[in-house]
This record gives structure tokens, C-alpha cells and sequence, in this order.
């Protein structure tokens, strides 16, 4: 058995995600719920589960304000919201799990099974460092992205990320300490992750640092990127790119 605790601030919700991992979690063990965060540090630490479903709004608190509590935190989190905010964004850019609500059984079931598979605690932690540096950022500037590879992750700073290229379903990744790194995530994804980001979507199979551009060159239409990579803008994207080169 998972051995588990949930932390929510809305009875409605607690009872309802109990419920739903009763039916489709038997695996799950419910060891408790909590309505604040203070109640939420004191039933870990009472119950010592391994698994906490977590707001990411509570009350007065961001959920992540757990971790201040658990530095080195021996259990993982799944977290729970209704909100496409930054709070959002700074959980994609670690890869922890989230589930949006309302939470669907298959997704909620889903995220159970990849904790079964994936329990390391050392790993955890660096996903945990990348939310926080991420969430704690006032400027709501990304530092930090966790990027899924076929063995891993790999963990960069976003300043060092020269431009990223589409191959199909997975994704290669270019350094400036000249590392390429393929991803199994989609060129989209880091698109929707890093768009406001100061990087831009110039072409159907590119995403680039505008901190690299070395010249553009208006007759090829082309980039030259600071590695002297080519890279291509495509005709329809030409005018929205002239903006962001000229403002930059």
C-alpha cells in the first residue's frame, strides 16, 4: 500500500479526491486530510506518508511553502489545482505531477502509477530545487527547466539554453557549453513553457534564445545564432520576429 495524506483547503475537494482514490487508487492508503498548511506540516509529520496530494492555492499560503517546512523531503507531491496561473508553469518547468481540477480518474490513476515507478527520492529533490528557485522568483523569470530525457533528467539553467529544434515527438536541445541533450517532450511543450521566457517560436521546427541571436540576415531570412548555427524564420512568423529583434 501507498501510504498517502491530502492537504486542501475546500472540503468539497478533499472529499471528493478521497472518494475518487478510494474507487480507482485501492493501492492508495488515505492516512489523513488536512484544511490548512499548518495542519497539512503537522499530519506529515504525525503520519509520515510517502505520497502527499497537495493544493497549490491554500488560504493565505502557496502549497509550496510545504518544503520550507521539509528541506529534505522523504515523501513526493502531487499537486492539485484549478489554476492556469505561474504557480502552474513553475511545477511544468520542474516535471513533479500535477492534476488540474476537477480531477479526472484517469489522470489522477496515472499519476499514482508513475510514483509507483519512478520512487527516488534523490531525483525528487532536484525537481522539487527547480520549482522552488522558479516559484520564489518574483520577476516570475523561469531560472531553472527539469528536461525529460529517455534515462532521466537533465537539469539546465534557462540563461544557458541556445535554441531548441523539433525531431517528431522528441526534441534536441543546444547548450552553450555546446551539449546536445534529445528530450521526449514535444517542441510545443517547451514553446508553452518557455514563450515568455525571452524565446521565440521562429519556425515550425525551432525555438530560440533571443539572448543568442548573432544576425539576421533579412534577404535568406535566416538566423545566425552565437554557435554560428542557421536557423530558419519561416515567411509567416518574419513580422512578429522584426518586432521582438528590433525591440531587443
Amino acid at each position: 500500500m501507498i501510504r498517502a495524506v491530502l492537504i486542501d483547503d475546500e472540503s468539497s475537494c478533499r472529499e471528493a479526491l478521497s472518494l475518487l482514490l478510494k474507487e480507482f487508487c485501492p493501492q492508495v492508503e488515505l492516512l489523513g486530510m488536512a484544511g490548512s498548511l499548518p495542519e497539512g506540516i503537522n499530519l506529515i509529520r504525525e503520519k509520515k506518508p510517502e505520497l502527499v496530494f497537495l493544493d497549490v492555492e491554500l488560504k493565505n499560503h502557496l502549497g509550496f511553502k510545504l518544503f520550507e517546512s521539509f528541506p529534505n523531503a522523504n515523501f513526493h507531491v502531487v499537486f492539485c489545482t484549478a489554476h492556469e496561473k505561474y504557480a502552474l508553469q513553475a511545477i511544468k518547468t520542474s516535471c513533479l505531477e500535477y492534476l488540474l481540477k476537477p480531477i479526472d480518474p484517469v489522470e489522477l490513476m496515472n499519476a499514482v502509477d508513475k510514483f509507483k515507478r519512478t520512487v527516488n527520492r534523490e531525483l525528487n529533490q532536484k525537481k522539487v530545487d527547480v520549482l522552488l528557485e522558479n516559484a520564489g522568483n518574483a520577476s516570475q523569470v523561469l531560472n531553472k527547466i527539469a528536461v525529460p530525457t529517455s534515462d532521466g533528467y537533465f537539469f539546465i539553467n534557462t540563461s544557458d539554453i541556445l535554441y531548441f529544434e523539433g525531431d517528431g515527438k522528441y526534441t534536441n536541445m543546444f547548450t552553450n557549453k555546446g551539449d546536445k541533450i534529445v528530450s521526449s517532450k514535444n517542441l510545443g511543450e517547451f514553446e508553452e513553457l518557455l514563450s515568455h521566457q525571452n524565446f521565440f517560436r521562429c519556425h515550425k521546427s525551432w525555438l530560440i534564445n533571443l539572448n543568442y541571436i548573432k544576425k539576421y540576415m533579412r534577404g535568406d531570412g535566416q538566423v545566425i545564432m552565437s554557435n554560428d548555427k542557421l536557423v530558419d524564420v519561416s515567411i509567416r512568423k518574419k513580422e512578429e520576429f522584426l518586432k521582438l529583434f528590433d525591440r531587443a
